[in-house]
């Protein structure tokens, strides 16, 4: 990972050492589409979720830019659970630095690069709430344990906690979409856009672990901390605003880079 990080960085050192440099602010605005986790029947677009929020993007040249984003919003969903409903609705913060690639060079504001399918990936941090009610699963005080493998028969077993929890969870997030954008007038320019983000923690949909069960004074887990993690869609639109223009280049180089 560190390496890929170093190499990452090179290349965007390297192409933007002599290259005319601009920078933009934007809005955001759509809906989450899906949220991929432990619940089964949970189809996309149940219901609109609001998400919205603002960015700052520097750009090293016409196909190379750095994107820092934050977006909020709500998440809720529902589906079962071995046959169970479960359901869930949160407010969750997400900040994200992301690398945009350019398919088609591309410069705010100039005539002759007004568009450019583009795609980003990055890195991230996401701030929710983790609430569950002991037992709310849990179908058979010697079967299925509930939630996060508590078991609302044995109190011994679940570390003194009883009834409803809560948890405020902070977790790394791996960004990565595609998108469209395309210049609307010298400084403006608008965008749609589809974003998924992977989360580092498996609590996203108020599910952890969810088929953990009881055995004696034993409880048995079944999130390795791999692939018991969730994923979240987003699907939105931007309007984007050039702040600064940057120093113009020499019309040799800027003929033959932009």
């Amino acid at each position: 990972m560190r390496k890929l990080l170093l190499v990452f960085v090179t290349v965007l050192l390297t192409v933007s050492v002599h290259a005319q440099k601009t920078a933009d602010i934007g809005i955001w605005g759509g809906t989450l589409t899906s949220v991929h986790g432990d619940m089964d029947e949970d189809a996309p677009f149940q219901s609109f979720n609001l998400n919205f929020g603002a960015y700052f993007r520097y750009n090293f040249n016409a196909r190379v830019a750095m994107r820092a984003m934050f977006l909020t919003g709500t998440f809720a969903s529902e589906g079962t659970v071995e046959g169970a409903p479960w359901e869930f609705d949160k407010s969750v913060q997400d900040l994200t630095l992301q690398a945009e690639i350019n398919y088609l060079r591309y410069i705010l504001g100039k005539k002759k690069l007004r568009f450019s399918p583009y795609v980003t990936f990055g890195i991230g941090v996401a701030y929710f709430p983790y609430n569950f009610t002991v037992g709310r699963l849990a179908t058979d005080p010697d079967g299925p344990a509930g939630i996060m493998g508590f078991n609302p028969d044995h109190p011994e077993l679940n570390g003194g906690v009883v009834g409803d929890y809560e948890e405020s969870i902070t977790t790394l997030t791996i960004p990565f979409g595609m998108g469209f954008k395309y210049t609307i007038g010298e400084r403006l320019g608008l965008g749609v856009e589809y974003q998924m983000r992977k989360y580092m923690s498996d609590k996203l949909d108020d599910l952890d672990d969810p088929l953990a069960y009881v055995k004696g004074a034993e409880t048995v887990t079944y999130n390795d901390g791999s692939h018991n993690n969730d994923w979240a869609g987003y699907l939105g639109v931007h309007l984007t605003y050039m702040i600064f223009t940057g120093k113009k280049a020499c019309p040799a180089y800027d003929a033959k880079n932009w």
